[in-house]
């Protein structure tokens, strides 16, 4: 009898304690929060390394103006039709040459950002020592008067660049702590060029054809390109870019000179040369 008098109180009693526990509010647990979009925003300065290819293009042209002596070995004697000689050293003196070289040097720059996008300019100096040259022999096609029956002829090129400066915008998308650009402007070398002939023509026994002409300048060009960026922590990041250049061409003139017959002759002639070139490289940046 007591047993079913204290299970008949028991039962109400525990119903009780359920509903008040079904009324407890429960515990939800926290949404994790928002990661932080990393901030491109500041000043910026670093270091890189690199490779670059470089390719010029060479354009000779002989000058013609002046006939020569009768019996002259003048490669552009109007008197035997020298003028094909001239064609066969302005073409032998035409080409592309292309070289390659390390580079190194710093950047720095300055961002603004507005939500993902990104964009500011940079500014870079670089060691560029590409060296590119070119070397042709040919026949005189016309050798009348000329002892020596080879009648040879050699000419070379070669230029060269030691610094690189560019200016440039970019602009990019930000994504996480990875940041795409693309990047283009102003682009500033120095260039120097240099040329070289030789010929075997004699008429007399001794003395031969032979010139070397000079020039140098620096030129403006532009770059376009393209990199990523990736910042492993607030102020440290790692990039690679790539970079195409364009720059104009400069020219070279000098003469060709042989003592022999008495007078001899000088005649002139002048190259253009120009300048492209690719440069991949890495970097790192600390901000500011």
């Amino acid at each position: 009898m007591k047993k079913r008098l204290l299970g008949t109180v028991a039962l109400p009693a525990i119903l009780a304690g359920t509903a008040m526990a079904a009324d407890l509010p429960v515990k939800v647990r926290p949404l994790p929060l928002p990661r932080a979009v990393y901030n491109w925003a500041g000043f910026y300065a670093g270091l890189n390394v690199g490779g670059a290819r470089g390719r010029s293009d060479a354009t000779t042209t002989p000058s013609c103006a002046d006939p020569a002596p009768p019996l002259s070995p003048y490669f552009c004697s109007l008197t035997f039709g020298g003028q094909a000689n001239a064609v066969a050293i302005g073409a032998g003196g035409t080409g592309s040459m292309s070289g390659s070289a390390f580079t190194s040097g710093g950047q720095i720059g300055y961002n603004l950002q507005y939500g993902s996008v990104v964009y500011g300019v940079e500014l870079d100096i670089e060691s560029f020592r590409i060296r590119a040259s070119r070397q042709a022999a040919g026949n005189y096609p016309v050798g009348i008067f000329i002892v020596n029956p080879a009648n040879l002829f050699t000419i070379a090129s070669s230029v060269s660049t030691d610094w690189l400066f560019t200016a440039r915008g970019r602009v990019g998308w930000a994504f996480g702590n990875a940041l795409a650009y693309a990047t283009g402007g102003l682009a500033v070398t120095d260039l120097s060029s240099t040329h070289f002939f030789v010929d075997n023509v004699n008429v007399v026994g001794s003395g031969i054809g032979s010139g070397a002409w000079t020039g140098s300048a620096t030129k403006t060009g532009w770059t376009v390109g393209g990199g990523l960026e990736w910042a492993w922590s607030r102020d440290w990041s790692v990039k690679a870019e790539y970079l195409y250049l364009k720059f104009g061409s400069i020219g070279a003139a000098g003469t060709i000179f042989n003592p022999q017959p008495p007078p001899g002759y000088a005649n002139a002639i002048s190259t253009s040369t120009d300048l492209t070139a690719q440069v991949a490289r890495i970097g790192v940046n600390r901000r500011f």
